[in-house]
Parts: C-alpha cells; sequence; structure tokens
C-alpha cells in the first residue's frame, strides 16, 4: 500500500474462513481481505482480524473485494485454545462489552462447565451473565436451581430463559444499550440461535438463522450456526452470535482463572508455607477448608486441573515463542549472508 493514502475505518460483522465482511458508515458493507504485508508479518492468529475488531480497509477500483490493512489496538478479546495439539489461540470475538455464558436447563447444566467460560469472560476483561436457557423445560424445581447457581457464582449476574416467553425477558434492555457489544458463547444445541433470532428482532422465518428441533435422547437442538457474526440487537446494542463448542480448552487465561477462584486463591495465601503443596504441610488453609467444607472438595478439583491446563498452555506458547524467534533469527541471518555475498560480487 502507498504510504499516505486514507484507509476507511470499518468493522468486522462476519468471518468466513479467510474473508471478513466489514460495514463502515450505516449500511455499507463490504466483504475483505487481508494485505498480504498483514498476512506475512502474523506469528498467530491473534495477528489477524477477528469479529468486532476496528479496522483499516481500502477499496481498490478494480478489484471485487477491499484489502484490510490494519487493525485497531483491541479493548478485550475473547478466545481459547485452538482444538488439536496447536498452541495458537482461536479468537471468538473483540472488542466485546458483555459476554453471555449460555447453557441449558436439562442434562447440558454443568458448574464445571460453566467456571471455563467465566474464567474465559473474566480473562478478556469483559463483564459475564449467566442465561440459564429452555427454563420451560423444567417447569419445577427452577426457583431450587436458580438460588443454588447464586450461590455458586456470587459475583455473576443470573437469568432464566423459557422459550416461548423471551418477550418476557426485560433484562436483556440493561445490557444491550447502544454503544455496546455482546457476545453470546456456550455449548452446541443451548439455544443460542432461537436467542439472537429474538434479540435481532428477525421475525420472519427466511431472516432467521437456522435452527433444528430438540433431540428427545438428549434434550439438545443440532448445532446450526457454523461463522461468527455481529448484528444489532432490538434494544440498539451490537450482539454477536458464536457457533456452540463442543470442547473449551483454555490456555494462558491465568487471570481468568484467579478471577473465577478468587476465594481458592486466597486461601492460598493463608497457609503457613508460601510454597505449600497443599498436601501433608502443617496448617494448609486449603486442607482445612475441605476438612469443614467451606470448600467444595469438587470446586478445588476444578480448580486444580484448569491451572494445569493454563500452566500447560504458557509452556507450550513459550516454546512456541521460541522457535519463532529461532526461525526470524535464521531468516535474518540468511539474508544478512545474501547482502554480504552480493557486496563482494560488486
Amino acid at each position: 500500500m502507498e504510504e499516505g493514502k486514507t484507509l476507511i475505518p470499518s468493522r468486522v460483522i462476519c468471518e468466513e474462513r479467510a474473508l471478513y465482511q466489514v460495514q463502515f458508515g450505516m449500511d455499507s458493507i463490504v466483504w475483505a481481505a487481508i494485505s498480504g504485508k498483514m498476512k506475512h508479518q502474523a506469528t498467530g492468529r491473534k495477528d489477524y482480524p477477528a469479529v468486532g475488531d476496528w479496522v483499516g480497509i481500502e477499496i481498490p477500483n478494480s478489484a471485487d473485494r477491499a484489502i484490510i490493512h490494519t487493525i485497531a489496538p483491541r479493548k478485550s478479546t475473547i478466545y481459547r485454545k485452538q482444538i488439536g495439539s496447536s498452541s495458537d489461540a482461536q479468537i471468538l470475538s473483540a472488542n466485546v462489552d458483555y459476554t453471555f455464558v449460555t447453557t441449558s436447563l436439562n442434562e447440558d447444566l454443568s458448574e464445571r462447565r460453566i467456571e471455563r467460560y467465566l474464567a474465559m469472560a473474566w480473562d478478556s476483561e469483559t463483564s459475564p451473565i449467566i442465561l440459564l436457557t429452555k427454563a420451560d423445560l423444567f417447569p419445577e424445581g427452577i426457583d431450587e436451581i436458580l438460588e443454588e447457581m447464586k450461590a455458586t457464582f456470587p459475583n455473576v449476574p443470573i437469568h432464566t430463559l423459557s422459550s416461548d416467553a423471551f418477550d418476557d425477558a426485560d433484562f436483556f434492555a440493561q445490557y444491550l444499550k447502544p454503544g455496546t457489544t455482546s457476545v453470546i458463547v456456550g455449548s452446541s444445541g443451548v439455544g443460542k440461535s432461537t436467542l439472537v433470532n429474538f434479540l435481532t428482532g428477525k421475525d420472519r422465518v427466511e431472516d432467521q438463522i437456522a435452527t433444528k428441533d430438540i433431540r428427545e435422547k438428549d434434550g439438545k437442538g443440532r448445532h446450526t450456526t457454523t461463522s461468527r457474526n455481529l448484528y444489532v440487537s432490538r434494544f440498539g446494542g451490537l450482539i454477536i452470535d458464536t457457533p456452540g463448542m463442543r470442547e473449551l480448552s483454555l490456555s494462558d487465561h491465568t487471570q481468568g482463572v484467579d478471577t473465577q477462584f478468587s476465594d481458592v486463591v486466597e486461601l492460598t495465601t493463608k497457609c503457613r508455607f508460601s510454597d505449600c503443596k497443599h498436601e501433608t504441610e502443617p496448617k494448609c488453609a486449603i486442607k482445612a477448608a475441605l476438612a469443614d467444607g467451606s470448600l467444595p472438595l469438587d470446586r478445588w478439583e476444578s480448580y486444580l486441573k484448569l491451572e494445569a491446563e493454563v500452566q500447560h498452555g504458557l509452556a507450550k506458547q513459550d516454546k512456541a515463542l521460541a522457535t519463532e524467534q529461532k526461525r526470524q533469527w535464521k531468516k535474518l541471518t540468511e539474508a544478512g549472508r545474501e547482502r554480504g555475498l552480493a557486496k563482494k560480487k560488486t
């Protein structure tokens, strides 16, 4: 790109493989690809655009799509570890204010899974909200479940949703105000697409995001969303829909895990020894809390599991960084050698 060329500020509203749909102005929407320079300089997924990003684009006269040249600094990035052996991250959304952690009141309900999503949300410094969907499938005992969830997650707003009573969910207005961006995350089949259809006012069938009926064997809807998209909600704020996740692995979400388990982290500071392993050491605050029941065993085990996962992710990132630095150094050395040979020939 020529220096000094003016770029058009735009926002990424859809991501499909290696292409991005961006919007500028009130209703100007184009498909765009990243520039060759951006692709060459990228060292990982975080160096590529994501839904919610603000980018600078150029629209060449002779091209059928725009070119993304820059990505503005992000105020928040929600990501998970890439599925597989890679240490890279998969960005779910950027520049988000609220994260709606969605789970249905059936066999999908799992406090341990919710802890993972909350750790991811806290790490991105967004404000999480728990949505318990399909409450109509559990007409009895909903109040008891809600009280238990509030006791388990006291620092997170929790709301219930019935698929046949979305209009009664007036709490959305306080989160989806104009000027805000929210993202909906959760496992496959918890009703995210149905919820987004309501929040975006897609009343016509032809405008709706595809959904499928609930399977009788497990009470889940079938996964239909395959890409990340940003929409305008009926309340004025923006909402990002994401594909259902069968697996949510953490990588370097240290801050998120520490925030989600702040009570456990606080207990570890009260042990007699700073390097306490919480096994046989005397005056161990963790062992005492487990013994008197103030720290549930499954919560402690969940903390240990996620902490180990994060430490493993950090170790893999350090190894990947060292490999990349070695590759870059080799590239610079070879370039310098070629310049030296060229000088000798002249």
